[in-house]
Order: C-alpha cells, then structure tokens, then sequence
C-alpha cells in the first residue's frame, strides 16, 4: 500500500470516529432531556396581573453590582412595550402582594420609567402560583446563569442558598435544576471552604477562580496551612510573588506532559548535541558514548558515564550504585550505595544554587548561596523532593528564552 493510500484511510478513519463520537454525544442529549424533571415547576399556572412597582419586593439577587443598559432597555419598554412581563409570586400579604422571581432588568429599568414619567398602576406582571421559596431561588438561579455565567463565588453562595432550602438536594440535582454544568457547580461550591479572605479576593477579581482551587487543593492535602494559604495569597496580589510562585508555595506540582518519557529522552539527546557542538571536550564524547552503550566499556555502569534504568540497585530499588574517584577526600574508587531520595534533595539543591534564579529561590522561601540550598533540599520529606524539583523545573523552562529545541514544539509559541 502507497503512503498515499494509507494516508487516505488513516483520514477516513479520523473522520469516522469523529462522527460517531458526534453521534453519541447526540444521543446522551437526547437521554438527558428526556429524563423526568426533578420538580413540578415547568407545569405550574401562570396568571397574569397588574399592579404599581410599589406592590412588588425583591428578592436578595444572586448577582450583585449595576445592572448594564437599563436606559437602553427603559427606551425599548417605553417604544414597543413590556414584551415579557417580570416573573412574581404571591406573598399573601396586603401592603405588598407581590415577590419578584425573574426579570431584573426589566423591573430596574420599569422604575426608571416611573421616576421620568410618574407612577404608573398597570404595569403588567406574570404570576406563577405555588411557587416555595427554593423554588424561586432556583428561578432566580437559572435566569442570571443563562444571561451570562456569573462570577463563581456568586454562583457558589446561590447554589448553597438552594441547597440549605432543600437540604436533600446535591450538587448533581442543583446543576440540572439550573442548566449548569456538573464540574462547574462542584468546582465553585469548593470555593467556599477557603479561608474567607482568600474567597473576598476571588469575588474582587484578584485571584482567578483557577488558581484559588489549586490553593484550596493544597490546604486540603495539607501542603500548606489556612494561614500560610492566606499570606501568600496576599503576597501574590500585592504583587510581591508570581502567580507561578504562589502556585510552588501551596504545593502544586504541573501534571506529567503527555509523552513525557519520550520527550524526556529527546530533551537528553538535545542536551548532549548541544555539548558536542559547543566543543566541550573529547572526555564529553566518551561520556556520551558510554551512555549510548549502556555503561563504562567494563559494562557494569559504575565505573564512569551516566548510569542507566536506575544503575545496580543491590535489591533494594530505593538505593543505588554510585563510584566516586580517587581523587575525592576519603573516596578510593570503590563503589557505595546512596538512598534515591537523598539523590533526589541533592539535585534539587543543586538546581536552586547554580541554575535558578533568585526569584525563583524566593518562591519557594530560599536565601543564601549554595548550602542554604542544600539545607531546604535537604529538610524537605522525601516525597516531597521530587515533585518539588519538577515543578521548579517546569517553571525554569517556562521562563528559558531558548528552550531546548526536542522541547519547542510542544511548548507554547512566544510572540
């Protein structure tokens, strides 16, 4: 078969398992709205009525801070009329009868119609009967989420309001009450159990609602404390840590890239093209030869040469074989067994005092030169060594101008 030809049924196979991803996808909507609903809303009696605006109350609105274009939409009222008369219900009450459900807008820019022309006694009003109270919030609900999605902390406080009027609810039930998705309701809710000045913060726009919950993950799995969540929440505002730092301070760790193995071997490759083309020397040539024939010319791995798949192990998969030469103090070229994770705290010192910068020393609370960079390494627990050197790593790369070329392609392109 001609590449040509396998490239055509190569294509006809994308398209065909594009399509019948679509089809599925067709068919579970499909499902989902023909399950039954949840509540007897859809189907109660609406009646309409008039009254004056001083008859109608508002309820406390899920969204807060000004409305937009209500002069724009007073004037449309004011030329074409009320097409869709605001949602109320029934207070049973004499001085006002009347609870707005839906339609702020409309009912915001109706008062401004009465404030320019006076009050008028017939504006007209949809009520539906029945309606409990967490059944109006849900209405509520469901009319600010589909206008435009609201700022999740909002989003967060409504949905618990629902929930605490009908405790049996879940997030699942909230979700499709409102139209919301699932992940989104589940993701906001947890917004809530940060500390509440970290959540003030999300609400005025200074913490993205992305980054809050790796916060709010990193105090959950106990990295970082309430507390020290907070401070350094504060500092990344003020601008006095990254938002990348403040991400390292609460614990993240970047998830593997995909191919990671693979890109992990390139990276190598790439490393060492770029010695051997910057003429650093023949002992750099054995070295490399060495690594390409699995070891030392004696084939043991521990004499010289980078050790591979983990170097001896004696057994034991948390040790390794290390050979030091004759000219270090007290070393007589004999082989010694060294415990991984200390390997590991050895590295990640090493990256903080000879390869990072001092900003990145900072985020993760590091002065000094190269044995205060040992020191942390060091005091870190062994599980947490690796996890850290990798995220500092990721952010070294981040930030290098020229990164390695095996790795350009998958990393985002730069103006």
């Amino acid at each position: 078969m001609s590449q040509v030809d396998k490239l055509q049924d190569a294509e006809e196979q994308v398209a065909q398992m594009r399509e019948e991803a679509a089809t599925t996808a067709r068919e579970e909507a499909t499902a989902d709205l023909r399950k039954a609903p949840l509540s007897d809303t859809a189907t109660k009696a609406h009646t309409t009525v008039t009254a004056p605006l001083t008859q109608v109350r508002t309820m406390v609105n899920m969204r807060v801070g000004a409305l937009p274009d209500l002069h724009e939409l007073a004037v449309s009222i004011k030329e074409t009329g009320l097409l869709h008369p605001p949602l109320v219900r029934a207070t049973g009450e004499d001085d006002v009868p009347y609870e707005l459900l839906a339609g702020r807008r409309r009912f915001a820019a109706m008062t401004l119609l009465d404030e320019a022309e006076g009050a008028r006694e017939d504006w007209r009003f949809t009520v539906v009967d029945g309606i409990s109270k967490r059944e109006a919030l849900t209405m509520q609900f469901a009319e600010n989420f589909h206008q435009s999605k609201p700022e999740p902390v909002q989003f967060a406080r409504a949905a618990r309001a629902i929930m605490a009027e009908d405790p049996s609810l879940s997030a699942a039930e909230v979700s499709r009450l409102v139209g919301a998705p699932l992940a989104w309701t589940r993701k906001s809710l947890k917004l809530l159990d940060l500390p509440e000045a970290v959540v003030q913060r999300v609400e005025e726009g200074d913490l993205s609602f992305t980054v809050a919950d790796i916060v709010r993950r990193g105090i959950a799995r106990g990295d970082v404390s309430a507390e020290e969540a907070t401070e350094l929440v504060e500092q990344a505002t003020k601008g006095e840590i990254s938002t990348a730092g403040l991400k390292l301070g609460v614990g993240y760790v970047p998830p593997k890239p995909k191919n990671y193995d693979e890109e992990s071997r390139k990276l190598d490759e790439a490393r060492w093209a770029a010695s051997r083309e910057q003429g650093l020397g023949k002992d750099q040539d054995a070295e490399q030869r060495d690594w390409d024939g699995g070891g030392s010319s004696s084939g043991n791995g521990s004499q010289g040469g980078p050790i591979r798949d983990g170097g001896e192990m004696g057994g034991d998969s948390r040790r390794i074989v290390a050979s030091f030469g004759p000219d270090r103090d007290g070393a007589d070229g004999a082989p010694i067994e060294v415990d991984v994770t200390d390997l590991d705290a050895y590295v990640l010192g090493l990256v903080l005092s000879r390869v990072a910068t001092a900003d990145h020393r900072s985020h993760v609370g590091v002065e000094g030169g190269h044995e205060a960079t040992q020191e942390y390494a060091f005091s870190l627990p062994p599980d947490r060594r690796l996890e850290v050197l990798r995220a500092l790593s990721a952010e070294i790369l981040a930030s290098d101008p020229l990164p390695p070329k095996a790795l350009r392609a998958v990393l985002p392109a730069t103006a």
